[in-house]
């Protein structure tokens, strides 16, 4: 389960930040992640519960905001949603390499006291 080392590397991350600007506890965390990224957020979630206990996250909240996965065709210029299995361009039917989002997995937001 890669998503507890994920969440790990969340947490040093939001620690480090929370210290710089001064923060003595952590409320809230919100991550964004891509819905081709290959995360499960059952298990960031189940995850971020167990790693935050006697850090300064602890008692906070997470929350996932889920990317959608976006295509652009180079040909006809259309964007449209995506797939792991599907990145056919509707219109003109041609496989698209060209992803604009869902890859995403990033700290969005840190809230603290």
């Amino acid at each position: 389960m890669h998503e507890v080392s994920i969440i790990q590397n969340v947490i040093k991350i939001v620690s480090e930040k929370a210290i710089e600007n001064r923060l003595t506890k952590v409320t809230k965390v919100s991550l964004k992640i891509g819905e081709l990224s290959g995360v499960m957020s059952e298990c960031l979630n189940f995850a971020f519960k167990i790693c935050i206990i006697d850090t300064m996250l602890e008692g906070s909240t997470l929350e996932i905001e889920k990317v959608s996965a976006v295509a652009e065709c180079m040909d006809c210029m259309q964007e449209f949603p995506i797939d792991h299995f599907n990145k056919l361009c509707p219109c003109c039917k041609k496989f698209c390499s060209n992803i604009i989002r869902g890859y995403e997995l990033y700290i969005n937001t840190i809230e603290g006291d």
